[in-house]
């Protein structure tokens, strides 16, 4: 069996260290990223340079896309802070945090405590599911009300008490008030699934038709969204529920579009370096079907797997509101400490190192092919970066873990911490803030010597909302004129006569258009 390294108070101060550092280690160490991040924080500052606290505007401009619950969560801490990367971004790290208990807390009650401290482990370092911990955006918010609302409600199908059927309805009130319906559907869906299998439809409809928790759930959601109608109207009703909600289900939005394969390759990599375990865990599916939280926990998935692989706008953090039962499932997987079996889970991790590894040869190769000027004139920019240094830190990490793996003292799941703990730091220490200073650096600092020189600028064939953010206002969108100061993409200069840059990297230019 599997040493408990979870089992005592020690390994628990580890794990809460693992933890703390895995969420709000550095997280205001790179710039906003765009668009996502970007129109949040801006989203935010105008809120609060407006006074207008309950109506969303980007560049000046009514901005229906989301509920409001991740601006007034960012606003406070900005109000707290002041304005930075740290104070956008803290809300999702805090939400992640309480995520990551309430995880715990449920896998000790339902399994065991080396479970509940292995799935915790795996939830703050995988690969996908820790960028968006640290990211400016209403997902890890909306991630902590969906898994309360969906352990709540299994909790009160073993135990009906009024207070998980409570819960479950003020989580999916406020998730509704971070994202809309899909906080409501997925624990409505898939816990109907999970009653219907049961046998047992006569207690979903109790729960689905209880008064009180109606009344609850529109106390905390209804007010908002009747103040924007009032003020808004039609506009309001069709941006937010018909056009990016109904809208981004039936149809690509933003050119976000997939095959209904698109989101395996996503699992695959966004549970790195943990994917061995994802392919235990379904490959003992049919064994474990028939306990209720096994059923439970598949239905959530499965309905998160099969609704988002139907839609039309795909994005990949979109299946990470299913990632809780698989991480619980990954974790349930490490049952046995038998080294030579458990070499096997690294292979997945060495491949995807050595692509990080062989990045700048595999750009090279790939630049022939690539159409879109604007995005070989970065590559070709930024190759260096993925130089010898770069690739001597990964060589590191990749020994390391070879190193972890190799050796026989070392049992199964200390090297998978450890294992995970190298590849995390990897991949947030090392290829994050390349990637941000690349895409991200230039925009930052082309706006905050715009700010610095009091600039008027006019952002010209690019969408970046990150600048706004760092310019401290919005920039002006028309088509400019002689005398203009834009910034735009480098492949754009071309369509002007005459200019003078002012600052350019990374295919990012600010530049004044010469008068006549």
């Amino acid at each position: 069996m599997t040493q408990p390294l979870f089992q005592n108070n020690r390994s628990l101060l580890l794990l809460a260290a693992i933890v703390l550092a895995a969420l709000f280690y550095n997280i205001g160490a790179v710039p906003l990223f765009d668009e996502d991040e970007g129109a949040y924080a801006q989203v935010t500052q105008e809120m609060l340079q407006s006074g207008d606290l309950l109506t969303p505007r980007l560049g000046g401009e009514l901005f229906f896309h989301k509920p409001p619950m991740i601006y007034w969560t960012q606003a406070l801490c900005v109000s707290l802070l002041g304005p930075s990367e740290l104070a956008f971004r803290l809300p999702s790290a805090v939400a992640s945090l309480a995520w990551a208990l309430l995880l715990f807390l449920f896998v000790r009650r339902h399994l065991n405590q080396q479970t509940a401290g292995l799935a915790v482990f795996f939830l703050v370092t995988a690969m996908q599911i820790s960028l968006i911990t640290r990211a400016a955006i209403a997902d890890a918010l909306l991630n902590l009300f969906i898994t309360l609302a969906m352990f709540a409600l299994y909790n009160y199908s073993q135990t009906p008490q009024k207070r998980y059927l409570l819960t479950a309805y003020i989580s999916m009130a406020l998730g509704f008030m971070t994202k809309g319906p899909i906080a409501v559907a997925i624990p409505v869906v898939a816990s109907g699934l999970f009653f219907l299998l049961r046998r047992d439809l006569g207690t979903w409809l109790k729960i689905m038709f209880n008064p009180v928790g109606w009344v609850v759930f529109l106390a905390i959601a209804l007010p908002w969204y009747l103040v924007l109608v009032e003020k808004y109207g039609w506009h309001f009703i069709r941006e937010i529920f018909l056009v990016h909600n109904l809208g981004r289900f039936r149809s690509p939005m933003e050119g976000h579009s997939g095959s209904i394969a698109y989101y395996v390759p996503v699992v695959l990599i966004g549970l790195m370096p943990f994917t061995t375990f994802l392919a235990r865990a379904v490959s003992r599916m049919r064994a474990t079907l028939k306990d209720p939280l096994d059923q439970f926990l598949w239905l959530w998935f499965g309905f998160v797997f099969v609704l988002f692989s139907l839609a039309g706008t795909k994005l990949h953090h979109y299946v990470i509101y299913g990632y809780v039962p698989l991480i619980i499932f990954m974790a349930r997987a490490v049952d046995r400490d038998r080294p030579k079996r458990d070499l096997w889970f690294v292979l997945p991790v060495l491949v995807m190192l050595a692509v990080l590894f062989c990045l700048k040869n595999l750009a090279q190769w790939a630049l022939p092919g690539i159409q879109d000027s604007f995005a070989r004139l970065v590559i070709q920019e930024a190759l260096p970066e993925f130089g010898a240094k770069y690739r001597i830190m990964v060589g590191l990490a990749t020994a390391g873990i070879i190193l972890t793996a190799v050796v026989p003292a070392i049992r199964a799941v200390p090297r998978i911490v450890i294992t995970g703990c190298l590849f995390f730091a990897l991949i947030t220490g090392l290829v994050l803030p390349r990637v941000a200073d690349i895409l991200q650096g230039p925009v930052k600092t082309a706006a905050l010597m715009a700010k610095a020189q009091n600039l008027e600028v006019v952002m010209w064939k690019m969408n970046y909302p990150s600048f706004y953010v760092y310019y401290g206002r919005p920039a002006l969108k028309r088509r400019p004129v002689p005398g203009d100061v834009i910034i735009t993409k480098a492949d754009k200069l071309d369509r002007i006569t005459s200019h003078n840059v002012l600052f350019q990297k990374y295919g990012i230019v600010l530049t004044r258009i010469n008068r006549l």
